[in-house]
């Protein structure tokens, strides 16, 4: 297990190679699936959603807050936790072995932690939602689906 000290410093390059793309995410989640199958397991997905608030700048912060996203994320994750991005508006974090009030924590830690940025002020709001396996789909299919509308 890694010492605190040990861990990438935020803004590193290992730190940021732990977001996965779209397709690596997707893979990994029909892995995730299958093995909560096998092993009669929970896991949980938590999707975070930048929503432009402001017409005004017309996007042009949201890669800032993208990063600022990234680092808030990763001091609050577990190192099992898995953080993808389903595009450039879209973060996912994939909660192996996560039930639904274990994921409602997690989405509850990561709610009181973007209280202390302000994205607003750059003209965006993050809006999460989650999903459960087996309970918002039994299959990989399903979850990709749900995955997809939310």
């Amino acid at each position: 297990m890694m010492n605190k000290e040990d861990r990438p410093q935020e803004g590193t390059k290992s730190e940021t190679s732990r977001i996965l793309n779209k397709d690596q995410f997707l893979y990994l989640l029909d892995l995730e699936v299958k093995r909560a199958r096998r092993y009669q397991n929970f896991l949980s997905i938590l999707f975070l959603k930048f929503i432009q608030c402001s017409n005004d700048e017309q996007g042009k912060d949201l890669q800032s807050c993208h990063q600022a996203l990234n680092n808030l994320l990763m001091g609050e994750m577990r190192e099992t936790d898995i953080l993808g991005s389903l595009g450039e508006n879209k973060l996912v974090v994939l909660l192996p072995y996560a039930d639904v009030s274990a994921g409602d924590l997690a989405k509850s830690r990561f709610v009181d932690t973007l209280k202390y940025y302000d994205f607003r002020s750059k003209g965006y709001e993050v809006e999460i939602d989650q999903i459960c396996f087996p309970i918002n789909g039994t299959d990989t299919i399903g979850l990709i689906k749900k995955a997809l509308e939310t």
